[in-house]
């Protein structure tokens, strides 16, 4: 991988090709190995490797599994969950990252939800229906997922507080149909989404630009076809 340590290292271990090895084990702040001579080498310390994710443990590493550091889950998850509990409801394997719906408790992979909700391969008039919209085993309703690294059942507290962290994370992130409507002479701006959406909307003057409606009165105001905005919507999901 290419992503920095979060960590400077100090050098190269004087001790780790000695006979005697390196008596720091995976406290040693020096690398054990040179990248730049072996491939194979690792890239950031014995130290480095040993911490654990602190966005795992707040509910979203966008990592996943090719995250450097350690993904272990608070105590108090993995004692009150089933491991069974645990396995996708479509595909039937351990998530690296789950999908999180709001009103449901069912268990999803993102890859899964994605293709669930992927309006492309599907009929107008299965777009239009919005199913694929809902769960795909109890039929609630969801408008969007909420990528999480741990999963939580509807009533837990945490899946909401998972759920609000990913919509302020978003929302520091300009929304893209906002900004090339906002460009355009003697037009108001224009979000598919509006007040439904997770991106930053501003006005020029660095305040919040207010939507009054959300995606769904937005699409009938401008007449919008239903596929294309399924699409913007999955774009978002």
């Amino acid at each position: 991988m290419d992503r920095p340590s979060t960590s400077k290292a100090r050098g190269i271990c004087k001790y780790y090709q000695t006979s005697r090895g390196c008596f720091a084990g995976n406290q040693c702040k020096f690398l054990h190995g040179d990248p730049k001579v072996d491939d194979s080498a690792p890239k950031i310390t014995l130290y480095d490797q040993a911490k654990t994710c602190r966005y795992f443990a707040r509910g979203f590493c966008k990592h996943g599994d090719k995250c450097w550091f350690r993904h272990v889950p608070p105590e108090e998850i993995t004692a009150e969950v089933d491991p069974i509990d645990e396995v996708c409801s479509i595909c039937f394997e351990k998530p690296a990252l789950y999908g999180l719906l709001a009103g449901c408790s069912h268990v999803f992979c993102i890859p899964c939800l994605k293709e669930w909700r992927d309006p492309k391969p599907k009929s107008f008039d299965v777009v239009e229906s919005g199913v694929h919209k809902k769960c795909p085993m109890c039929r609630t309703p969801s408008k969007f997922i909420t990528p999480s690294s741990l999963f939580y059942k509807h009533n837990d507290i945490r899946k909401q507080q998972t759920i609000s962290a990913y919509r302020d994370s978003m929302a520091r992130v300009p929304c893209r149909y906002f900004v090339q409507t906002k460009t355009k002479d003697k037009k108001k701006p224009f979000c598919p989404f509006g007040k439904d959406c997770f991106y930053q909307h501003l006005n020029n003057d660095g305040t919040p630009y207010i939507f009054a409606d959300g995606v769904d009165v937005s699409m009938r105001v401008n007449n919008s076809s239903p596929v294309l905005l399924d699409s913007l919507t999955f774009a978002l999901s």
